[in-house]
């Protein structure tokens, strides 16, 4: 998967809630940024993905899972 779409889907979300909206609305609009790059992929898909992505990057791991720098 691409470093583009994830960094953008994590950076909506993070924006979002910086900015004060709540959890549930940033995580939609992060899976409507990762379906923007990714429109061949379920609903239901796109949810585990941008979830798995969010927890990874509460954990300090990158897009492959791996230490972030």
């Amino acid at each position: 998967m691409s470093c583009q779409c994830h960094d953008a889907t994590i950076r909506t979300y993070n924006e979002m809630t910086n900015a004060g909206q709540r959890e549930d609305r940033a995580y939609d609009a992060a899976v409507k940024v990762f379906r923007y790059y990714h429109p061949d992929r379920s609903r239901v898909e796109s949810y585990q993905v941008v979830a798995d992505w969010l927890e990874q990057h509460e954990a300090g791991l990158d897009w492959n899972g791996q230490p972030s720098e």
